[in-house]
């Protein structure tokens, strides 16, 4: 008994503490590329979120008549131009993966840049 209380109480701190670093006030952004995707992670101050959104809405929804502004997204997403990517969006989180073998070069390329260019929206 005494080890399942330490063990959930070890758990708890593990949640406090990482949450404590994740809203630091500062924002995070990494890529991961391999010959078969290309993904990324950000985690941002909630009030960053409108402008991460009006960007994405800017660089990948005008064309597909999409709209990102105050949209909570956890799943496959396919644009117009049949680019289909992984999103995963709260107000203060961004996570996309592509499958680079199943869409085209067009298509990575653009979620690609998409994603790079949101460092410069997250570092304003």
């Amino acid at each position: 008994m005494k080890k399942i209380t330490f063990l959930f109480f070890a758990f708890v701190c593990t949640i406090v503490v990482s949450s404590c670093i994740h809203k630091n006030g500062k924002s995070s952004i990494k890529y991961n590329e391999t010959k078969h995707t290309f993904s990324m992670k950000a985690y941002f101050p909630e009030r960053k979120t409108r402008e991460v959104e009006e960007y994405m809405n800017h660089t990948i929804g005008t064309n597909s008549n999409m709209s990102f502004i105050n949209a909570i997204i956890d799943g496959n997403l396919a644009l117009d131009d049949h680019t289909t990517f992984y999103i995963k969006k709260a107000p203060d989180t961004l996570y996309i993966t592509l499958d680079k073998d199943r869409n085209s070069d067009k298509s990575y390329q653009e979620i690609k840049s998409m994603c790079k260019g949101l460092k410069k929206v997250l570092d304003k």
